[in-house]
């Protein structure tokens, strides 16, 4: 009998400061999964990521991040709004439980 799936592909994170949506909600405690080469195809159609590469780290991290707070699913224009060090911490969490080839830089390249 195979462990239960999410107990080894999601990884729990709190944000330093935390997200405020536009309602005024603070979102700080989330989960994160393991990227699939599906967001991996799904990146490289994204007019977004191709029009900016920088933007492609929004989107990978949308695609990852199951839920952040009551937010679920997380989209790229919610992670928009994290303050620099936020951004940094989850890219920084992404980068943890991913392997080397998947890293997220600074500026949005995979």
């Amino acid at each position: 009998m195979f462990p239960d799936r999410n107990s080894y592909t999601t990884f729990s994170f709190s944000l330093p400061l935390g997200l405020l949506d536009s309602q005024g909600k603070l979102h700080q405690e989330g989960e994160m999964r393991l990227a699939t080469g599906k967001d991996e195809l799904y990146l490289q159609r994204e007019p977004r990521s191709l029009e900016n590469p920088a933007y492609g780290t929004l989107i990978m991290l949308s695609r990852a991040i199951v839920c952040l707070g009551s937010l679920s699913p997380v989209a790229a224009e919610d992670l928009e709004r994290l303050f620099l060090v936020d951004w940094q911490f989850l890219r920084d969490v992404y980068n943890a439980i991913n392997p080397p080839e998947a890293a997220l830089s600074a500026v949005g390249e995979l």
